[in-house]
């Protein structure tokens, strides 16, 4: 069975944290190293990117470091992303709830 787009960006340390901190509004790198750490960072925002679930305001490769001016933004499949994993907060809040009586 293919993975979903879901799993994969849930398994990338740091991307479920960088959709939500792009769900409130586009956001500099330097703004995106506040929610996630330098180390993840980079494969987190090419994980996002090969899901077609983030945008950047500069063209180019995604290889190189992006300047401070770049601007990341979340896709229609990024918002998607941003719902499903609401829906999975949800479902784990009840269940939870259910658990705990």
């Amino acid at each position: 069975m293919a993975e979903s787009g879901l799993v994969r960006v849930i398994c990338c340390p740091g991307a479920v944290e960088l959709l939500d901190e792009l769900a409130s509004g586009a956001r500099t790198v330097v703004a995106l190293r506040r929610a996630v750490p330098r180390r993840v960072l980079a494969s987190a925002l090419r994980a996002l990117a090969a899901e077609g679930a983030i945008r950047r305001s500069a063209v180019g490769t995604w290889d190189g470091r992006p300047g401070g001016e770049v601007l990341f933004s979340l896709t229609a499949a990024g918002y998607r992303l941003v719902g499903e994993l609401s829906d999975l907060d949800l479902w784990v809040e009840v269940y939870e709830r259910y658990l705990n009586g």
